[in-house]
């Protein structure tokens, strides 16, 4: 009906999406600019994040190393100068390897939970500069299905993406206590046809091919990046005003 508004409005909001360059956080960057909001798409990959820049109406893009505290200061204070806001972050980079317990070595611990957790945390640390300030922002943490169960051969993983979802219940109930209107939530996609789809099939090779992994572990197919990006884009927006501290499972009841 002409006059309406449209159901989601992000006009005016300025959003930093991190892991940009591919995949969930790529269809992130277009379903957030699709909505109105100036996006910005970080990326350690600078050329990945300037190409879904050039696609995006309005975007921007800026070369990110999640894993670098000095990274993420220079990006606010950049974010700070060319915006002087910032009312949305989704912390989609990530990384999956496979690695069991007793037998891992420390360093895949520590590059998963480096990208994974380290990288959400300054997300969270950088996007609560500004909106403690402002008043008002959401953030949407991307953590996995893989957090909800034991996974025997990517122990690390699952465990990296169970610590995003506890530190954001615990930053939630931090922010709404203080009396702020900044929502954090997290998103728990399942086995998404993405290039990190690929490697979920090479780890669970022992299944036979890519179309017997997609069985196995999903209920019927993959699910798509537009999908995940779907939810993130709602917990983005006011329409979401009552959502806080909560994980939204992605997965079409493979979990379930």
């Amino acid at each position: 009906m002409a006059g309406m508004k449209p159901w989601i409005d992000l006009s005016g909001k300025v959003a930093l999406v991190t892991g940009a360059a591919s995949g969930i956080g790529r269809a992130c960057c277009a379903g957030l600019a699709e909505v109105g909001a100036t996006v910005i798409a970080t990326d350690r990959d600078a050329a990945g994040a300037g190409a879904v820049a050039d696609c995006t109406p309005g975007a921007h893009a800026h070369a990110l190393d999640v894993t670098s505290d000095a990274a993420w200061r220079e990006c606010e204070a950049w974010i700070e100068r060319t915006f002087g806001r910032l009312d949305i972050v989704v912390n989609s980079a990530g990384i999956v390897s496979s690695d069991r317990v007793g037998d891992a070595d420390t360093a895949t611990y520590q590059r998963i939970f480096a990208v994974n957790v380290e990288g959400s945390l300054l997300g969270m640390r950088t996007a609560l500069a500004f909106m403690r300030r402002q008043g008002k922002g959401a953030i949407v943490n991307i953590s996995s299905a893989a957090s909800l169960s034991g996974a025997s051969i990517m122990a690390s993983y699952g465990a990296s993406k169970a610590a995003i979802a506890h530190y954001t219940r615990s930053a939630a109930l931090e922010t709404v206590r203080a009396g702020h209107d900044i929502r954090i939530n997290s998103v728990h996609p399942g086995v998404i046809d993405t290039a990190m789809a690929d490697d979920f099939c090479e780890i669970y090779s022992v299944l036979g091919s890519k179309e017997a992994v997609e069985q196995k572990m999903s209920t019927g197919r993959f699910g798509t990046a537009s999908e995940v990006a779907d939810v993130v884009v709602y917990l983005c927006s006011d329409r979401a005003s009552f959502i806080a501290g909560t994980g939204i499972v992605v997965d079409r009841a493979a979990s379930a």
